[in-house]
C-alpha cells in the first residue's frame, strides 16, 4: 500500500504526464464517440 501510494504521489509530483495521458485520452474520446453516435441516430 505504501509503495503504491508513494508511486502515485511521485507520478503526480514529477513528470508523470504519460500516466495522465493514458488515463485522459480514453476519458475524453469515449464520451465524444458516444455523443457522436447518439447524434447520428
Amino acid at each position: 500500500m505504501m509503495n503504491h501510494a508513494d508511486g502515485w504521489m511521485g507520478g503526480l509530483a514529477g513528470g508523470g504526464m504519460w500516466d495522465w495521458t493514458v488515463v485522459g485520452v480514453p476519458v475524453v474520446v469515449l464520451p465524444v464517440v458516444v455523443i457522436s453516435r447518439l447524434s447520428k441516430i
